[in-house]
């Protein structure tokens, strides 16, 4: 077993790797110049009618299992001429910032937006495809030391940033000409990478692209571009939930963390439920404590609504054994209940047995265990704040433990196998947008139950661990991938112990899939955490 302390888990791996690799394999660094006057929102020939120019362009082969480096950024810019420069990771103070305030770019066309809560004018870069997205990613925030908006501080260790979706780079490293390699995870279906900057007339009181006509200077950037495989290890934590299986986990975009809610303890058939609010970073996991929380239950299932920026949760099964159907959000203050005038029925959902469809900007919620298997479509509209039954022409038998993620490269949510009336499944469906449809892959995972499900943006495919058939069988520890067609078993050299109903999501921020608890057996719960990173090919 690989025992490893969590924040020196990334850079130690990658960054020391990929330093190491550079020397040997010098056609995987590439440098390039970027002028003052290059617009982020030009990328892809795309016209946002600034007075910018089209920002500098790195190329390469789309193919999962990619990261990238920036070992040496050098130069300096200012945003008018006369005015004192400065370099990649941009202005705290000064001329060109002009204000404390945040500066909040919405999406433009297809981009994504870009919004800076203490900072102007830092190098910063956007992967596409060979085509331009069709719909925007969603806006990421980035701060200096005012974590009073939320989003991500420039001194993190990974980014997994989305294809369109404009991300900081600055000078590369965790400080400002200081520290440690950050790494890029690049989008398995990205084929460019864009260097350019996001500038405006005097910030924060101009929030459209403009005013790039005036800028002097240019920055140098060494790029390196390195390749990976993924592998489980487990970090050393300082503190972390109790033991538990049953949790509500979901990666909150909008704040930049991991988010955990509730679970039980040992003991069937409500195994103590807790109502505690836990984050996972980088750094490990520290617990919360919201002025309201919903009551301690077993098997909420929790989904991120990019629509409201909020983490939505529902259902879960009480300590006396009631099937809950209470509607909760989060926004990263504090829980607040939600009362939509028609609600599904309780259930309990031990595994995520919720997904986000971007395609109608709505979450489905399919199955569950409310006293029988149910096989019910629900959906939930988070801007009218309303739930809907869906009646597709298709769906899946009822069950209960079956899970769903939502694939963004075939704009589909998959579900694999479940409990339901003739036993462990294990049928593959997906989800278009209208419609439940069965498929038959080549190859698939064993029938089994309480999977953990996420899809992983480094692999760019859903990854399905663990599981169990028929509960008193010992529980599952393989990991298998969709690819939007069939099933493969990932070969790892160390994996989690066997177990079943496990939280897991992906976490851009740690660049892996967090995997937490769960039942060891029956029922016995654990409190460990594992993630599935990159680890340089040598």
């Amino acid at each position: 077993m690989l025992i490893i302390s969590v924040r020196a888990l990334l850079p130690a791996a990658l960054a020391i790797a990929a330093a190491t690799a550079g020397a040997a394999d010098p056609q995987n660094q590439i440098n390039l110049t970027v002028d003052a006057t290059m617009d982020i929102y030009r990328a892809g020939g795309y016209n946002d009618s600034s007075d910018g120019i089209p920002p500098v362009v790195l190329t390469f082969a789309a193919r999962a299992g990619r990261t990238m480096t920036f070992p040496s950024v050098g130069g300096a810019w200012t945003c008018q001429n006369g005015e004192p420069e400065f370099g990649a990771d941009g202005e705290t103070s000064g001329y060109c910032f002009t204000s404390g305030g945040p500066t909040n770019f919405n999406s433009i066309g297809p981009f994504s937006g870009y919004h800076m809560t203490d900072f102007v004018d830092a190098l910063v870069g956007v992967f596409l495809e060979d085509s331009l997205p069709t719909t925007p990613a969603p806006a990421l925030r980035f701060y200096v030391s005012d974590s009073s908006q939320g989003g991500i501080q420039t001194d993190f260790l990974t980014l997994s940033p989305q294809v369109g979706q404009v991300f900081f780079i600055g000078d590369g490293l965790t400080g400002t000409g200081i520290g440690q390699l950050q790494t890029f995870v690049v989008p398995p279906t990205a084929t460019h990478l864009y260097l350019g900057f996001v500038d405006n007339c005097r910030a924060p009181n101009n929030n459209v692209p403009g005013c790039y006509s005036d800028n002097v200077g240019s920055l140098n950037v060494t790029v390196f571009l390195r390749k990976y495989a993924p592998d489980w290890v487990e970090p050393t934590l300082s503190t972390a939930p109790s033991a538990r299986c049953c949790v509500g986990m979901v990666y909150d975009a909008a704040h930049g963390y991991t988010l955990l809610f509730g679970g039980g303890a040992a003991g069937q058939p409500n195994p103590n439920p807790h109502n505690d609010t836990w984050i996972w970073r980088n750094d490990g996991w520290h617990q919360l404590s919201p002025a309201t929380s919903p009551p301690a239950r077993n098997g909420p299932t929790l989904v991120y609504d990019p629509s409201t920026e909020t983490v939505l949760l529902f259902g879960g099964g009480a300590a006396d054994g009631t099937f809950l159907n209470d509607t909760w959000t989060w926004d990263g203050v504090t829980w607040t209940q939600q009362f939509p005038a028609v609600s599904p029925p309780g259930r309990e959902l031990d595994v995520p047995g919720m997904a986000y469809d971007a395609a109608t900007k709505t979450v489905i919620l399919f199955g569950g265990d409310g006293n029988v298997a149910l096989g019910d479509t629900w959906e939930w509209d988070g801007r009218t704040k309303q739930w809907t039954q869906l009646f597709p022409a298709t769906s899946p038998s009822p069950r209960e433990d079956a899970p769903l993620a939502y694939d963004p490269l075939t704009s589909e949510i998959v579900l694999f196998g479940g409990y339901g009336s003739a036993g462990d499944l294990s049928d593959t469906w997906t989800w278009n947008g209208t419609t439940w449809t069965q498929q038959f892959p080549a190859a698939s995972p064993s029938a089994r139950h309480s999977s953990s499900i996420a899809y992983d943006t480094t692999l760019g495919r859903v990854v399905l661990f663990g599981g169990v058939e028929n509960t008193i069988a010992p529980a599952l520890n393989d990991t298998w991938e969709w690819n939007g067609s069939t099933w493969t078993q990932r070969q790892t050299s160390s994996q989690p112990g066997p177990r079943y109903t496990a939280g897991m999501d992906f976490d851009p921020l740690s660049d892996a899939l967090v995997l937490f608890a769960g039942w060891m057996e029956c029922c016995t719960p654990d409190d460990d955490t594992w993630l599935l990173v990159p680890v340089p090919d040598r």
